[in-house]
């Protein structure tokens, strides 16, 4: 294929757009599947978040209600603070009664780790899985870190991040809410109520919240839990390299004023997250889920990838398609472009066996047309041929019209000086009107001339007639003076009176020949009558037919020395008048020939 070449254009063309179709579609369907997993993913991991988040105020509100509960209870309070912790007979009993009032209130099942109330004096009450009620030294309680942030809050909660039990020796990791309280409302506090959970269970509250319905564990979210200092509560270990969910939380916290959405796209340089939070008024907790992006568009790249190659493959059959169509386009067109080149006048019949169609009805139709031009061309060249050969014809006819005119004059003029001299007068006339027929005949011009020429030349033709007739031959010659200044070809009256004469003497005398002539608005009419035997039925038949068929245009009746022909007289007229010419043969009502010429006026003309 040549570069500049249709077949090139429309490869090149064609397969550049279906390359960037499939292309665009890929792309298109990439971004559009990434960006609804994105959604989808962002979605379900705030759905994970909140359901962590709930599950998690629900066990602060479970411990946050005990410890409420166990407060304004008065008899658990006045036993509280009595003589409970002494070592004496009462002092048991108060302690029995003080386990029996307890338990109701948070329920026989126990759902927390531990209760501990403790004075900070050192009496320390344990009630759980151990209960028990003891003497510390006040230096071990104070001792503990959120006994004093506890204490400083005044009777408000606090939650402590995970820490292993304080009053016992073991590994049990737990989270505490406490409040401090005083003897009596309104005194300093000097005691704190501690109900403890087990770490485990706020561990598996996001365990079995990230399994799936296969019952399969989603290794690939990560969970964080802190809390409003940022102080991380889940997952356990990270206490000396906090950096990632430290990161997560302060991104939380900036992004945190926009109410529209609980979920972001952070990249942190090496990869992109989708990270969704929820946070908690009840534990002022934020919960924290993340997925890497490339870990949940990893099928999606999959699907990408198959997909690209399958393009490949794709613009491989588009591309061996676009040559197979552009080839098939371009077969039509160099068979027209080979025809072209070999054209001559031999070649110019186009071939009669038809070739191989391509199925594409535009160039096949462009194809044929250009057979047809060559089949018009073939036509119209002989067309041109025959006119040539007419006119060459009509030349030498002129020719022999011509030849030696003045031999013919000068005889006429001797015939008439000669019966001059004899008094033979009528003869004389003769000649003279013989001679002006001659020299109109004999003009060597085509131009149309004025109808009253041809009418001068008509009766110069009747009154020879007469001459020879004398009184057996009448003639009317009646047209009006304006009609008489339209131009017709020459030689169209006298050859139509001449054939009357011809045919018209058959009957008795006297033989009459009318040509008169009418204007009307729309058209002009000459008639010529005469009262002989009239046409032949057969011959106005005849005539009628030559009528419709003849166009001269293509073919021009051959001339007679002998007569024009009234087939030769419509030719002419038709070619000067076009289509706004008529011509009718008829025989009249009274006997005779009738011959009538209508031309219709020019558009336009009044």
């Amino acid at each position: 294929m040549k570069p500049k070449s249709i077949q090139a254009k429309l490869f090149y063309n064609y397969s550049l757009l279906m390359i960037s179709v499939i292309i665009v579609i890929v792309i298109s369907f990439y971004f559009y599947i990434s960006d609804i997993l994105q959604r989808s993913k962002s979605e379900a991991l705030f759905q994970l978040s909140a359901h962590i988040s709930t599950e998690f105020d629900s066990q602060i509100r479970n411990m946050n209600s005990a410890s409420t509960k166990i407060l304004f209870s008065d008899p658990l309070h006045e036993l509280f603070f009595s003589e409970m912790f002494e070592i004496n007979k009462s002092s048991v009993e108060r302690q029995r009664r003080f386990t029996n009032i307890i338990f109701p209130i948070i329920g026989y099942d126990n759902p927390f780790k531990q209760i501990n109330m403790f004075h900070l004096s050192g009496e320390f009450a344990n009630i759980g899985d151990v209960s028990r009620f003891m003497l510390m030294s006040p230096s071990s309680i104070t001792s503990v870190p959120w006994v004093k942030d506890t204490i400083l809050l005044k009777g408000k909660r606090y939650i402590s991040l995970p820490h292993s039990d304080s009053w016992k020796v073991g590994d049990d990791i737990v989270i505490s809410l406490s409040r401090a309280f005083p003897p009596a409302w309104g005194e300093k506090v000097s005691s704190i109520l501690e109900v403890q959970q087990d770490y485990q269970v706020f561990t598996n509250i996001i365990e079995n919240a990230q399994v799936n319905p296969n019952l399969q564990t989603n290794k690939d979210i990560e969970i964080y839990v802190l809390n409003e200092q940022g102080h991380l509560i889940y997952p356990l270990g990270w206490e000396t390299s906090e950096a990632k969910p430290q990161a997560y939380w302060k991104l939380v916290n900036e992004h945190r004023h926009n109410r529209s959405s609980n979920s972001l796209i952070n990249s942190d340089g090496r990869d992109n997250n989708i990270i969704a939070y929820s946070y908690s008024d009840v534990s002022n907790w934020t919960v924290i889920a993340v997925e890497s992006k490339e870990r949940l568009l990893a099928p999606v790249n999959t699907f990408r990838n198959i997909i690209l190659l399958l393009g490949i493959i794709t613009i491989f059959i588009t591309l061996a398609i676009s040559y197979l169509v552009s080839r098939s386009l371009t077969i039509p067109i160099k068979k027209v472009q080979k025809s072209i080149k070999l054209l001559s006048l031999n070649t110019l019949p186009p071939k009669n066996e038809s070739d191989e169609p391509s199925n594409l009805n535009e160039l096949e139709h462009l194809n044929l047309a250009f057979n047809e031009m060559r089949l018009r061309l073939q036509q119209s060249l002989e067309e041109t041929v025959a006119s040539r050969a007419h006119e060459l014809e009509a030349h030498n006819f002129a020719l022999q019209a011509q030849m030696n005119p003045h031999f013919l004059y000068n005889t006429i003029t001797n015939i008439s000086i000669l019966a001059e001299e004899n008094g033979q007068q009528s003869i004389v006339e003769w000649c003279e009107r013989l001679s002006q027929m001659l020299r109109y005949i004999s003009s060597n011009h085509a131009a149309p001339v004025l109808l009253s020429e041809e009418l001068e030349h008509t009766g110069n033709y009747l009154n020879l007639m007469k001459l020879r007739y004398e009184d057996n031959i009448q003639f009317i010659i009646d047209v009006p003076e304006s009609l008489q200044q339209v131009e017709v070809p020459k030689l169209i009256i006298q050859p139509i009176v001449e054939n009357a004469m011809k045919y018209g003497i058959h009957v008795d005398p006297p033989w009459i020949v009318s040509i008169t002539g009418t204007l009307h608005a729309d058209r002009w009419e000459l008639v010529i009558h005469d009262n002989g035997q009239g046409f032949d039925e057969d011959r106005i038949r005849q005539l009628s037919e030559q009528f419709e068929t003849t166009d001269p245009l293509v073919k021009i009746p051959t001339l007679r020395i002998s007569g024009m022909g009234l087939l030769n007289i419509y030719s002419r007229l038709k070619l000067l008048f076009g289509h706004r010419f008529t011509m009718n043969i008829s025989n009249h009502a009274r006997g005779g020939a009738l011959v009538s010429i209508i031309v219709k006026h020019e558009p336009g003309r009044d």
